[in-house]
């Protein structure tokens, strides 16, 4: 298994801004010195290589974060988190972050791409239970209690050391352990791992811009949509029209705060047949206008 050698996060910085539909925003690609796919380290890179982190940015990989001791702020996708002792934290890829670096937190990183857990399903279902407590919204977990500090070090460890034929499985073991363990904290309300949700959730990351009726997404699933809305309500407590038009705001919320697309531009772009009818939907789900949405976020 290999992967591509770019990011900010190995020793050897390269930072390139990512222009996509009139959108400027650093992207930022996994590159280790191993070729495995995931790497462990202090969360110090962040104050090290600050004129890069702070900045706002989205990533190609996961980023699981784990404070020891302090406190840290950050900012994903336009929710303010706030992490302290014994918090963590997983960003999925492509979501967009900003990092407060005013306080300096004793913190831990594991960083990997999606590829690095394989293809056995209870991984997927693993971190489809995380990511679905609030697929659109953010769960910091308390890992009170529990010696994470000796098994990050395990982890940091074994990525060091030179590589043989255990290494993977070693890696991959730590870090299902660390996400188990978050998983295992969730609320028990949400959350609920199922196959079906798990699928829908990911041929919406595709197809949202295009598809934006549950009906255009039952072929697909080889399912009926009864069954679809028992099954989405169940991982995440709501319908999967609800969520189709949450992620579509996300969407609309990242176009008019970090582009330079128009109103009608960005309309189109999301599948809006005239402006006017973005404008209802926008106000509907904000009650603002986007350009009510768009300056206020200039002014932040």
């Amino acid at each position: 298994m290999t992967f591509r050698m770019h990011s900010f996060f190995s020793l050897a910085i390269n930072s390139d801004l990512c222009v996509m539909d009139g959108v400027t925003i650093k992207r930022y690609s996994f590159n280790v010195p191993s070729t495995i796919g995931i790497e462990a380290k202090s969360l110090d890179f962040l104050w090290e290589k600050a004129p890069l982190t702070e900045g706002i940015h989205r990533t190609d990989f996961y980023h699981l974060i784990w404070v020891e001791r302090g406190e840290l702020f950050l900012t994903v996708d336009f929710e303010e988190l706030y992490l302290q002792n014994n918090d963590a934290f997983l960003i999925s890829p492509g979501q967009i972050c900003h990092f407060n670096l005013l306080s300096h937190p004793q913190a831990f990183s594991v960083l990997f791409v999606p590829e690095f857990l394989g293809e056995a399903s209870t991984d997927a279902q693993l971190l489809h239970r995380i990511l679905s407590t609030s697929p659109l919204g953010h769960k910091v977990i308390s890992l009170r209690g529990l010696p994470i500090n000796n098994l990050m070090q395990q982890l940091i460890h074994e990525l060091e050391s030179d590589a043989d034929e255990y290494q993977l499985v070693v890696a991959r073991s730590c870090l299902r352990i660390l996400l188990a363990e978050v998983a295992r904290r969730l609320p028990k309300a949400f959350g609920n791992s199922n196959e079906l949700a798990r699928l829908f959730f990911e041929e919406v990351e595709k197809h949202h811009r295009q598809w934006h009726n549950v009906s255009d997404y039952l072929p697909l699933l080889s399912a009926q949509e009864k069954h679809l809305s028992e099954s989405v309500r169940l991982a995440i407590g709501m319908t999967p029209k609800i969520y189709l038009d949450q992620r579509r705001m996300l969407e609309a919320k990242r176009f008019l705060a970090y582009s330079s697309l128009s109103i009608k531009e960005i309309a189109f772009s999301l599948g809006f047949d005239e402006p006017t009818n973005f404008n209802k939907f926008f106000r509907k789900h904000m009650s603002m206008s986007p350009n009510e949405f768009r300056l206020l976020q200039t002014k932040e």
